[in-house]
């Protein structure tokens, strides 16, 4: 009987391995760290449970229940921590380092545990069969219950703001982390009780690694939806909803709530039960687009559509721009849900039959001209859907900030006569703001979130940004039909941490070799890097701020854009006052 349980714990290692590498395969890069972490726990300690089950020694059985013990001890704060993160919920950093220094101290107790009795106050090994460490509990044994009692709490805490809509993440996935957690706990406490021989947790242990493998694809579905909100929010003012291959809501974006306010009452993981005959209208149209998803010979990865709602009613009719994206799952590209574009076109619609008695060629230019602009939005959100499968960054306030500053400063230089460009020009200028730093989505997270001083070859890595933005820049506006514009925004993504004297990077280009528009976000940039806060600094007040622009003018910055933006002091104070109290305040970066 003996051999047959260890030979059976043998292939519960197998198995182990087996699901961590379906979980690394599936998962996307920079995603489901912790779960591939929780796996690998999971892991290490059946390979414990199975080592001390063959067990010939003593020294090997302590160091086989050492290993067994990684899952007892580090599981339940893993799962705390994935749970907080998921919920986006916080808790204190002096919590987190607190709770990990206890539980590493636990394991380091019963790492010693052969020579000392901190942990156990007596131990003896049993060859069996099959073998076994017999133990008797020491002063800290019981410490470590109330630990996992502090991590239980607070995993239910955080579930339970998501089953009362005061956290936006789906409760069915944070149910099943605490469900997991909360069997190990009483699995264990059964073992104790029962006392038997025969070890259950590595059972118990394969089905929670089968369990992390499933939760990975929905948290992959939940961290896309994610990334292309905070993408696309960042450009534009489209609509957008998610929704999952069963057609549950998913989320949206902040503009949707404006096109349907009832979404704000919707809940994730459950279907629509629309009122608003327009957002009907929509959920139909995507239902019956969706059968396409089903056809092999469909190769197109969206479809795109225009819908008119209620056009009995002239007073109600809206015309609206539809476009269904699939978003695919793992290699084999599953449809794992489905990506919704809204973009309202009834006024633009409603001038061109105003404007058709006037003459065919006014129609015509009307248009083309709202061609133009979907053609520029579709090509935007091709290129962050490419973005999104390299890498989730996100810039937040920096990007806004920077755009309305940068759009700011270019209204001045419109009126500046040595400054003589088209308006086709400075729109372009306007317009490439948001993209300069979009060459950061390929740096890794390891550097672009360290906190301390970057090391040398890190920071070499750091300034491939710029090259990598101008390559994304180039892919994503591929199809746009302004070539100005296009030029414009790779010149902005390539240059802009060039300095005056040539000593910047990528190309070291120098004086009036820079190209304009890059001149003029290197001074938007600095300035919001200086009067913003930043883990490593406090917000630098403003004055303090133009005097480095006027210091490094000439060395840094081009010396005429730098004097045209001190001549703006006041309405770029105003501006950044303006952001106070909002998302993208200076001091919440």
């Amino acid at each position: 009987m003996a051999e047959v349980y260890a030979n059976i714990l043998g292939i519960i290692v197998l198995l182990s391995m087996l699901s961590l590498a379906f979980l690394v395969y599936y998962s996307q890069r920079g995603n489901n760290l912790l779960e591939i972490l929780m796996s690998v726990i999971l892991l290490v300690s059946n390979v414990g449970y199975y080592f001390g089950a063959i067990s010939r020694t003593v020294d090997s059985a302590f160091i086989a229940n050492a290993l067994g013990y990684i899952g007892g001890i580090f599981l339940p704060f893993i799962v705390m921590l994935k749970l907080v993160d998921f919920s986006k919920s916080k808790i204190p950093d002096w919590f987190t380092f607190t709770m990990a220094f206890f539980n590493v101290f636990l394991y380091i107790m019963i790492m010693m545990s052969e020579k000392f009795t901190f942990y156990y106050s007596e131990a003896v090994f049993d060859p069996g069969p099959p073998a076994a460490l017999l133990t008797t509990p020491g002063p800290f044994y019981y410490v470590r219950f109330i630990i996992l009692g502090v991590e239980m709490a607070l995993s239910i805490f955080f579930t339970v703001l998501t089953y009362t809509g005061r956290r936006k993440a789906s409760f069915r996935t944070m149910i099943l982390f605490v469900g997991m957690m909360f069997m190990v706990f009483v699995v264990y406490i059964a073992e104790l009780i029962v006392n038997l021989r025969y070890e259950l947790l590595p059972f118990f242990y394969l089905g929670c690694g089968i369990v992390l493998v499933y939760s990975s694809t929905r948290m992959s579905l939940y961290d896309v939806t994610l990334s292309v909100q905070e993408k696309i929010e960042e450009v534009n003012n489209y609509a957008y909803m998610v929704f999952d291959r069963n057609f549950n809501f998913v989320g949206c974006n902040t503009a949707a709530y404006k096109f349907f306010p009832e979404l704000s009452n919707a809940t994730i993981d459950t279907r629509i039960n629309a009122e608003n005959y327009a957002l009907k209208g929509i959920l139909k149209w995507m239902h019956d687009t969706s059968m396409y998803a089903d056809r092999s010979d469909i190769k197109k990865k969206f479809i795109k559509d225009d819908v008119v709602i209620n056009d009995r009613n002239p007073e109600e009719r809206k015309h609206l721009n539809c476009e269904l994206s699939f978003i695919h799952f793992g290699s084999q590209k599953r449809i794992a849900g489905y990506l919704v574009e809204l973009v309202d076109d009834t006024a633009q619609q409603d001038r061109i039959e105003q404007l058709s008695f006037k003459g065919e060629r006014l129609q015509r230019e009307a248009a083309k001209q709202a061609k133009k602009l979907k053609s520029l939005q579709s090509s935007t959100i091709l290129g962050m859907a490419a973005m999104i499968e390299s890498r989730d960054n996100s810039t937040g306030g920096h990007i806004n900030r920077t755009s309305a500053c940068c759009a700011l400063f270019v209204e001045y230089l419109r009126t500046c006569p040595e400054y003589h460009r088209s308006e086709n020009y400075w729109d372009a200028v306007v317009n490439s703001a948001p993209l300069h730093d979009l060459g950061k989505i390929n740096i890794s997270d390891a550097i672009l979130k360290k906190r301390d001083k970057l090391k040398p070859w890190e920071y070499d890595e750091m300034k491939t940004h710029a090259q990598k933005g101008a390559e994304i820049v180039k892919k994503v506006l591929a199809d746009v039909d302004d070539r100005e514009f296009v030029k414009v925004a790779i010149n902005v993504a390539h240059h802009h941490h060039e300095k005056y004297n040539g000593t910047g990077y990528p190309d070291g280009l120098e004086g009036k070799h820079i190209p304009f528009e890059a001149r003029i976000m290197a001074i938007v940039d600095v300035f919001d890097a200086l009067v913003s806060k930043r883990y490593y600094k406090k917000a630098m007040a403003y004055n303090e701020a133009f005097k480095i622009i006027e210091d490094e003018k000439g060395s840094h910055f081009d010396p005429e854009l730098a004097d045209s933006f001190f001549a703006m002091k006041k309405e770029i104070i105003d501006l950044y006052e303006s952001f106070n109290d909002t998302d993208y305040s200076r001091e919440e970066d």
